[in-house]
């Protein structure tokens, strides 16, 4: 037999698990959190605190307009042709 423990939740994840139950349709919070849990526990636990592979260049190796803080160039044309997709 299953345990029945109480789960008390802050007001935004309340409102949010209101909204999850409108967008698939289960018919419980508790039926909600079983989802979530059996869907997405194990990659929780696998991902919470992921370390970066020691040696990564986590740093771009041009930097970007955008990363140096400046506006990046407004002098597209809708007319022109699409090049490097």
């Amino acid at each position: 037999m299953a345990i029945s423990p109480r789960v008390q939740l802050r007001d935004a994840a309340l409102e949010q698990g209101e909204r999850l139950l409108d967008v698939t349709k289960l018919g419980s919070l508790t039926e909600l959190i079983s989802v979530m849990f059996s869907r997405y526990g194990r990659h929780l636990e696998a991902t919470w605190e992921v370390q970066p592979t020691p040696g990564a260049n986590l740093v771009p190796a041009e930097p970007s307009p955008l990363s140096m803080g400046q506006e990046p160039a407004q002098n597209f044309q809708f007319n022109e042709p699409l090049t490097g997709l």
